[in-house]
């Protein structure tokens, strides 16, 4: 069942204590909620903390202090009256964080997934919003004032989700909540060097090596490559370091379904999907246990084979490319 935005609202007013969760693998507007949601709550008088349970990236760290997001077990003894999920659209995309949740379910969900599950005893979930983050900007903008620390760290979310205003989702009400964070002292310039110009010579190494295994199927319309963990330690690397590399073979001209396989030293595989608008590979996601967007999606296996995994999801990919696009004039004539 879900909720409105106003019953979110009053439900978080009534609350004293809240834990603020995230997904894993996480993204820009994954870090911006839940950074964002504990600032809103820390100004309403509430006491916070933020839990996401895996590896924060790098940029988070450029834009904000490490206080706003902890891991599970630093907050196994912390008490909390509400617990919110946020970005999420199952249980299963929080982790380990599960395990501090009573009873395995939170008070409240937030999130813009059309795949989300309505796991929470109150959900809010609206597929038309590009960003999770503008959501928590419009909770917050009913609890306190924006400054310019918060509308930064808003920003951060809605750039990231919506490929710094370059995808499909942007619509008139991505550049309006953009131009009320702007007002209130968001500089996107320093989100872009923070989360686009830091590239190493270590990464950079490691997209060669995957570049190096780019496959071209269906005609040019599918590209899949994958990165293994020797790569990631032969260059020097780690998981955060495959972040992006899926939107190298998105850009490919009539390229229509980009796919990366990112092995983890860990021993899980970590795919991301990602289409130009047309193809939704949130169906193929969903039927490996992820979820997400039309234009992005993902999920993870472990113990897995990845040369078999990459088999299953490439039938499924190019089945979802010819149930959902013809074939090219060009190419239907040969």
């Amino acid at each position: 069942m879900f909720h409105s935005l106003d019953q979110i609202v009053d439900r978080i007013r009534t609350g004293e204590r809240f834990l603020v969760i995230g997904h894993v693998g996480p993204d820009g507007d994954d870090v911006s909620c839940v950074a964002s949601l504990v600032m809103i709550l820390r100004k309403a008088g509430k006491v916070v903390e933020g839990c996401i349970a895996d590896r924060i990236p790098d940029f988070f760290h450029r834009i904000a202090g490490e206080e706003l997001i902890q891991g599970v077990d630093d907050l196994r003894t912390f008490g909390f009256d509400t617990a919110i999920t946020v970005d999420s659209s199952g249980l299963d995309r929080i982790g380990e964080a599960v395990d501090l949740l009573e009873g395995g379910i939170p008070d409240i969900t937030i999130d813009h997934h059309a795949t989300n599950t309505g796991f929470g005893k109150l959900n809010f979930c609206d597929p038309s919003y590009a960003a999770a983050a503008m959501i928590v900007q419009e909770i917050g903008e009913h609890l306190v004032e924006l400054d310019s620390t918060l509308a930064e760290m808003l920003l951060l979310g809605i750039a990231t989700d919506t490929g710094f205003f370059r995808f499909t989702s942007v619509d008139e009400r991505v550049f309006d909540c953009a131009a009320t964070l702007v007002r209130s002292g968001a500089n996107i310039g320093r989100i872009a060097e923070a989360v686009l110009e830091h590239r190493t010579l270590s990464e950079l190494s490691l997209r060669k090596d995957m570049l190096e295994t780019l496959a071209l199927s269906d005609d040019g319309r599918l590209a899949t490559a994958y990165v293994t963990a020797d790569m990631i330690e032969r260059n020097g690397c780690s998981d955060e370091d495959t972040y992006g590399l899926v939107g190298e073979l998105r850009a490919i001209g009539g390229v229509e379904v980009a796919i990366v396989f990112a092995e983890s030293p860990r021993g899980t595989v970590d795919v991301s999907l990602r289409s130009k608008n047309r193809v939704d590979v949130s169906k193929i996601a969903v039927r490996f246990g992820g979820g997400g967007h039309v234009p992005a999606a993902g999920f993870s296996r472990s113990g897995v084979d990845i040369d078999k995994l990459k088999s299953e999801v490439i039938a499924h990919a190019t089945q979802a490319i010819s149930d959902t696009l013809p074939k090219r004039p060009e190419l239907a004539t040969r």
